[in-house]
């Protein structure tokens, strides 16, 4: 016998409030058991969760009006979704069914139960930009495995968001074969997807898929072993010293264009520093004239990582004084960009408009300039490594600077550069810039 749903008023006087309010249930019933069900994170208004007697009638009449016909819609949605529910399963089962209807996933046989889990446990460790990749892998699966678009957006509550991919056909770790990795690949190819993304999704459905057998003991055969997509490695671009000059040098009047610029040469002059340890830069993190600091990407990487000391170049120091925060304490941060206050999710969201607002003000810096590159943040990075080489300097040097995990290969029979080096090295590398002619 099939499930039901439907929406229940609690009338018992025992049951109601004290202004005489029923309390409105979700009831589920199946071989005669009864079960009631919150619906307190489902319903739009909670003013709607307690409705008087006279306004039942209202609501359950064959043409509600006005109000009542919005109340009696939102309790339809969330019938609705009960019923699409209790038809997605082969065989019912109230905890199946509660699982899926209050989002308690537990189910790690379900590629999108589990992988959702995962997206939550990421964001709760503030692993941010990897739960995102997660969750373009998640949607690209989705729309695969029923021939449709998703999409992330929603204005609700986060738990909400991921309730359309709990929904409709399941796919369990037993269905994906190498034969269906061929056929994702082939998908992701005919959507114009690039190598390096389509080595990103099969990476992180891997990782799943290790995650499934090893720590939840799904019971799937492992199909990685026969099918390994080909991924190409990503280009890298490498200004030169003229063109970063020309970006350093540009004229605006605009100065949110000079803050931006700013920041990007910050980022340049700081042997790369990525906008993220920009944003998170305290006047803590300032030791004489050298910042001190562990990068946000590594920081969780316990006795892997020592402290990186970037010389304060005059130009570093001149972008201090112009954008810094003044006389707000000596663990404050530096730039404008982040508040103590915040959440790491708010912090994350903030330093990706951050890096979104400089790339636009670089793409239309370097059409000025005529730079025909794609200029990005990231190109900062590998600017400062190629223009220091040309410079002088060792390849050990550069590697230690940006903190690179080779590094700890090269500190076993290096030791690490002295002061005066770093500080000689970094002018080198500002003078590359600042001594080229202004245009």
């Amino acid at each position: 016998m099939q499930a039901t749903a439907r929406i229940y008023f609690q009338k018992a006087p025992a049951k109601k409030t004290k202004d005489d309010l029923c309390p409105v249930k979700l009831c589920i019933t199946h071989n005669r058991k009864r079960k009631y069900y919150s619906i307190s994170d489902k319903i739009k208004d909670n003013a709607w969760l307690y409705v008087s007697e006279d306004a039942i009638e209202k609501i359950t009449s064959d043409s509600p009006r006005g109000k009542y016909r919005d109340i009696a819609f939102e309790y339809k949605k969330i019938t609705d979704k009960a019923e699409a529910i209790i038809n997605d399963l082969s065989v019912f089962s109230f905890n199946q069914f509660e699982q899926k209807f209050m989002n308690e996933v537990k189910d790690w046989d379900n590629v999108f139960a589990a992988m959702i889990e995962h997206i939550k446990e990421l964001k709760s460790e503030d692993r941010f930009s990897y739960a995102m990749s997660f969750e373009s892998t998640l949607r690209a699966v989705k729309e695969f495995h029923e021939g449709k678009t998703f999409d992330f957006n929603s204005r609700n509550k986060v738990v909400s968001r991921y309730e359309k991919y709990l929904s409709g056909k399941q796919l369990n770790f037993v269905d994906i074969t190498p034969a269906w990795l061929k056929k994702f690949e082939k998908h992701l190819k005919d959507k114009g997807k690039k190598k390096s993304t389509l080595g990103i999704y099969v990476r992180n459905l891997r990782v799943l898929f290790n995650l499934a057998i090893k720590k939840h003991h799904v019971k799937a055969e492992y199909p990685f072993n026969e099918h390994k997509p080909k991924t190409s490695s990503k280009r890298k671009i490498a200004l030169t010293a003229e063109q970063i000059s020309l970006i350093a040098n540009y004229q605006t009047d605009d100065p949110k264009a000079q803050f931006y610029r700013d920041m990007f040469m910050f980022s340049f002059l700081a042997c790369g520093m990525n906008m993220t340890d920009i944003a998170r830069l305290r006047y803590s993190n300032i030791e004489g004239n050298e910042i001190v600091f562990v990068r946000k990407k590594t920081e969780a990487e316990e006795n892997t990582e020592e402290p990186l000391q970037i010389p304060i170049t005059k130009r570093m120091q001149s972008i201090i004084d112009t954008h810094g925060i003044r006389a707000v304490g000596y663990d404050s941060f530096i730039f404008p960009i982040l508040r103590p206050e915040w959440d790491e999710e708010r912090k994350f969201a903030e330093v990706r408009q951050l890096t979104k607002m400089v790339n636009q003000h670089l793409k239309r810096i370097a059409k000025a300039v005529k730079i025909k590159d794609n200029v990005s943040s990231y190109v900062a990075r590998h600017s400062w490594a190629t223009i220091s080489k040309n410079t002088g300097a060792s390849t050990e040097y550069i590697s230690e600077q940006l903190g690179h995990s080779s590094v700890l290969v090269t500190k076993s029979y290096l030791k690490g550069f002295e002061k005066a080096t770093r500080e000689q090295q970094s002018s080198k590398t500002e003078d590359a810039v600042y001594n080229q002619k202004a245009v």
